[in-house]
């Protein structure tokens, strides 16, 4: 049966049970779009306001569910807005597949409305190539069959990742007589890396010899699910367990074991037992310079005389920011297995009891939560938010924060339980994620509540995909962090070049000088969402109640304090942003 271009695409990706595509229409991908007009009981097409936004909601349905979704924008700067969006995913490692329309083959390099040709023919499918794992411009409509299965197997494999599929006009509306691919006979049944045996030998033998181990587990461990051989391992060495901004959840928070954070965001518990450990276990992290507070010696990581064992699927970044003592290329999941089955060969199938080392854990945390807690005033603050949040949300419950105090605080203070129920842009810190991210995954988790914790400045970045949480009904609850600025950078100039130093950071009138805030709740209401507004902490727990009942999207307007006693958090680790020289 002869199919079009797009006929193909739409075609494959239901045969790759692919639910959702999240795209906008223009002249460069009409044929595309046409294609799914026929098919809308097998697959939906979600319009996002901005492409931005399309590129956040398939980056978090992936972050909640471990599946796939396409995005498809037309040619030029409708594409060129998925950027944001598709840096976001690749440094994060999260894949979908990004459809864009091209200039007609027949008319490349002639300079056709919104190509960029001075430099070379259609030049735009260069650009996207430092933010995706692999991109292909298909130049024939019968290239298609063969590009598909490769584009997803290659998001999918190895370290995964962003693809980009540049198709022009004619291809998507030209035919081909090839059949449609079957994804089964063009993948491997599994992406597991087993490692080399010798060297998780040489691992188990370092591990037992500890006396302060710790594992590091990040965002590798939640590819691979490998939330419950983490957990034996950790169990069978009796080590405490931190994890990164990519990997929170995957080791539950009020584990006996669980130390929380280490790095610039972390926590005291965990900075003190990462600094502190003799051997490091770590497991699918590449030592961001967010975990390893700038690899400031001994703030974080004590490296030497700590050794690290690392386990990567990616061999490019074992040895890259830290020496190791013994290196393994594997998948997290095969990887934990095998090492788990190594120690007990050499010790036995009974582990490790560290009754001292526990308490340790235990103490910290607690001086931790008093230090938190013990800071508030009288105000409505972005900490009293989140722990009365955390109360009132089941264990399940989906958090999302961008950048800025939400991101940073949310890690440190909002505990998470489950893999797959933290969601955040940890690589990147990418404004204007929240909201659409939200709508990704709610559509991905439906049975369960979703948060995105934003502040002002985060979501009047994407505000309008408020009209797309209201079209599709997603149940989201967006809670607005209204502090009327730029509060964090604030606060770390303030921090780091001195008091006086804060500037354009708040939202003011260029004359008269004074505040500008936004009423969000009149803004949601106009977008047809549910809206309330929290002007004092013994409101939070209801909104966040009332809210849950809801069936619609609602967003909760909290109007913090932006008093810098009521907004500066812990700084446990370091940061490395250079003062300039003319200040003391």
């Amino acid at each position: 049966m002869s199919m079009t271009g797009g006929e193909l695409i739409a075609e494959y990706l239901i045969a790759e049970e692919v639910p959702y595509v999240f795209g906008i229409p223009g002249h460069g991908d009409m044929a595309m779009f046409d294609a799914f007009k026929d098919r809308q009981d097998r697959i939906e097409m979600i319009g996002p306001r901005h492409e931005q936004a399309a590129a956040h909601m398939a980056d978090a349905y992936y972050r909640a569910s471990g599946r796939p979704l396409a995005t498809m924008t037309s040619i030029g700067p409708g594409s060129l807005n998925t950027a944001t969006g598709l840096a976001t995913a690749f440094v994060d490692s999260i894949p979908l597949i990004s459809f864009t329309g091209g200039p007609q083959t027949y008319m490349l390099g002639r300079g056709v409305l919104q190509e960029l040709e001075r430099r070379q023919d259609n030049v735009f499918p260069d650009i996207l190539n430092p933010i995706t794992k692999r991109n292909w411009d298909v130049q024939h409509v019968d290239l298609m069959a063969d590009v598909l299965p490769r584009a997803f197997n290659t998001m999918l494999s190895g370290r995964p990742g962003p693809v980009h599929v540049e198709v022009p006009m004619d291809v998507q509306a030209e035919t081909t007589e090839l059949p449609l691919p079957d994804p089964a006979a063009r993948r491997a049944m599994s992406n597991a890396v087993r490692p080399d045996p010798d060297a998780v030998d040489a691992a188990a033998a370092r591990l037992l010899e500890a006396e302060r181990p710790v594992v590091l587990a990040g965002g590798g461990c939640l590819e691979a699910q490998a939330a419950a051989e983490l957990k034996a391992v950790a169990e069978y060495l009796d080590a405490a367990v931190v994890v990164t901004m990519m990997g929170k959840g995957v080791f539950p928070e009020d584990h006996p074991l669980a130390a929380e954070h280490t790095g610039s965001n972390g926590t005291a518990v965990g900075n003190h037992m990462t600094r502190e450990a003799d051997v490091i276990l770590a497991v699918g992290t590449r030592f961001a310079e967010q975990t390893s507070s700038s690899y400031m010696d001994g703030m974080s990581f004590s490296v030497p005389p700590t050794e690290i064992v690392h386990f990567d699927i990616d061999p490019t970044e074992i040895g890259k920011n830290y020496p190791t003592a013994v290196g393994v290329v594997a998948d997290a999941k095969a990887g934990l297995t095998d090492l788990l089955a190594a120690l007990e060969d050499r010790n036995g199938a009974t582990g490790f009891e560290r009754p001292d080392y526990r308490a340790e854990i235990a103490t910290m945390r607690e001086q931790w939560h008093d230090t938190l807690t013990g800071r508030w005033t009288d105000n409505l603050s972005l900490s009293r938010v989140l722990h009365t949040a955390r109360e009132v949300l089941p264990r399940e419950a989906i958090a999302i924060a961008s950048a800025g105090h939400p991101q940073i605080q949310a890690f440190q203070e909002f505990l998470s339980y489950e893999p797959r129920t933290w969601l955040s842009p940890g690589g990147y810190s990418t404004m204007g994620y929240t909201l659409p991210a939200a709508i990704g995954a709610k559509l991905a988790r439906p049975d369960v509540p979703v948060v995105g914790f934003a502040g002002d400045g985060d979501l009047q970045q994407t505000i309008q995909e408020l009209a797309v949480a209201a079209e599709t009904g997603a149940a989201v609850i967006i809670a607005c962090l209204n502090n009327t600025g730029w509060i964090s950078i604030r606060d770390f100039q303030r921090g780091m070049f001195g008091e006086d130093r804060g500037f354009s950071v708040e939202f003011r009138a260029r004359r008269g000088d004074q505040l500008m805030p936004v009423d969000f709740c009149e803004i949601a209401r106009a977008f047809n969402c549910g809206a309330e507004k929290v002007t004092e902490p013994g409101q939070v727990a209801g909104a966040f109640e009332r809210a849950i009942a809801s069936e619609g999207p609602c967003l909760i307007e909290f109007q913090l304090s932006a008093a810098p006693a009521d907004t500066e958090g812990v700084n446990i680790g370091h940061w490395d942003l250079p003062k300039p020289a003319y200040l003391p």
